[in-house]
Protein backbone atom coordinates (compact mmCIF):
# COMPACT_ATOMS: atom_id res chain seq x y z
CA UNK A 1 0.00 0.00 0.00
CA UNK A 2 1.74 3.39 -1.03
CA UNK A 3 2.18 6.06 1.84
CA UNK A 4 2.61 10.05 1.71
CA UNK A 5 4.73 11.63 4.44
CA UNK A 6 4.50 15.37 4.52
CA UNK A 7 7.43 17.18 5.76
CA UNK A 8 7.04 18.50 8.86
CA UNK A 9 9.52 20.37 10.53
CA UNK A 10 10.52 19.19 13.91
CA UNK A 11 13.79 21.28 14.99
CA UNK A 12 14.31 21.00 18.78
CA UNK A 13 17.41 21.61 21.36
CA UNK A 14 19.61 18.57 19.92
CA UNK A 15 19.13 17.14 16.35
CA UNK A 16 15.79 15.46 15.67
CA UNK A 17 15.05 12.45 14.00
CA UNK A 18 12.16 10.03 12.69
CA UNK A 19 11.70 7.10 11.04
CA UNK A 20 10.00 8.24 7.75
CA UNK A 21 9.49 4.46 6.41
CA UNK A 22 11.19 1.12 7.42
CA UNK A 23 10.49 -2.14 5.82
CA UNK A 24 12.18 -5.45 5.72
CA UNK A 25 14.78 -4.19 3.43
CA UNK A 26 15.31 -0.52 4.06
CA UNK A 27 14.47 2.13 6.29
CA UNK A 28 14.13 6.11 5.96
CA UNK A 29 15.21 8.33 8.68
CA UNK A 30 14.58 12.18 8.49
CA UNK A 31 16.68 14.50 10.61
CA UNK A 32 15.86 18.14 11.56
CA UNK A 33 19.16 20.16 12.73
CA UNK A 34 19.29 23.56 13.75
CA UNK A 35 21.71 25.75 12.36
CA UNK A 36 25.30 24.59 14.49
CA UNK A 37 23.63 21.33 15.04
CA UNK A 38 25.50 17.75 13.82
CA UNK A 39 25.00 14.40 13.35
CA UNK A 40 28.77 12.99 14.72
CA UNK A 41 30.85 10.74 12.69
CA UNK A 42 29.90 7.14 12.97
CA UNK A 43 29.71 4.25 10.50
CA UNK A 44 26.84 2.01 9.38
CA UNK A 45 27.43 -1.72 8.40
CA UNK A 46 24.56 -0.93 5.70
CA UNK A 47 24.91 1.68 2.52
CA UNK A 48 23.59 5.44 3.12
CA UNK A 49 22.07 7.67 0.64
CA UNK A 50 21.45 10.97 1.77
CA UNK A 51 19.57 14.19 0.56
CA UNK A 52 19.48 17.47 1.71
CA UNK A 53 15.48 18.50 1.79
CA UNK A 54 15.79 21.93 2.81
CA UNK A 55 19.25 23.65 4.31
CA UNK A 56 22.36 24.13 3.99
CA UNK A 57 24.88 21.62 5.68
CA UNK A 58 28.93 20.72 5.87
CA UNK A 59 29.29 16.29 5.06
CA UNK A 60 32.05 14.37 6.55
CA UNK A 61 33.93 12.31 3.31
CA UNK A 62 35.14 9.90 5.54
CA UNK A 63 37.94 7.89 3.50
CA UNK A 64 40.01 11.62 3.74
CA UNK A 65 38.34 13.01 6.15
CA UNK A 66 37.42 16.24 4.67
CA UNK A 67 33.77 18.49 4.67
CA UNK A 68 31.76 19.17 1.44
CA UNK A 69 28.76 22.00 1.69
CA UNK A 70 25.96 20.28 0.57
CA UNK A 71 23.01 22.60 0.19
CA UNK A 72 18.85 21.44 -0.59
CA UNK A 73 18.66 18.71 -3.34
CA UNK A 74 22.15 17.76 -3.09
CA UNK A 75 22.62 14.32 -2.32
CA UNK A 76 25.90 12.42 -0.36
CA UNK A 77 26.38 8.36 -0.69
CA UNK A 78 28.57 6.41 1.83
CA UNK A 79 29.37 2.39 1.43
CA UNK A 80 29.15 -0.02 4.74
CA UNK A 81 31.82 0.88 7.66
CA UNK A 82 32.63 4.02 5.59
CA UNK A 83 32.66 7.06 8.47
CA UNK A 84 29.99 9.69 7.81
CA UNK A 85 28.66 12.57 9.69
CA UNK A 86 26.85 16.25 9.16
CA UNK A 87 26.83 19.83 10.57
CA UNK A 88 23.82 22.11 9.97
CA UNK A 89 25.09 25.47 8.60
CA UNK A 90 21.67 26.80 9.04
CA UNK A 91 18.47 24.84 9.87
CA UNK A 92 18.12 21.58 8.11
CA UNK A 93 16.21 19.08 7.00
CA UNK A 94 17.92 15.83 5.61
CA UNK A 95 16.80 12.40 4.31
CA UNK A 96 18.64 9.11 4.81
CA UNK A 97 17.98 6.10 2.92
CA UNK A 98 19.46 2.99 4.79
CA UNK A 99 19.67 -0.34 2.91
CA UNK A 100 19.99 -3.26 3.65
CA UNK A 101 18.27 -1.95 6.91
CA UNK A 102 20.30 -2.28 10.16
CA UNK A 103 19.95 -5.15 12.41
CA UNK A 104 21.32 -3.39 15.39
CA UNK A 105 21.19 0.68 16.12
CA UNK A 106 23.61 2.92 15.29
CA UNK A 107 25.06 5.20 18.06
CA UNK A 108 24.64 8.81 16.74
CA UNK A 109 25.93 10.66 19.63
Amino acid sequence: MGMIKNLEERFGEKPVSEVAYEDANAKVIRFYLKGGQEIKPHKSPSSVYITVLKGKLNFLLGKDNSEVEVCARGTAFYEPEELHGFKALENSVVEAVITPKPTHKVNLS
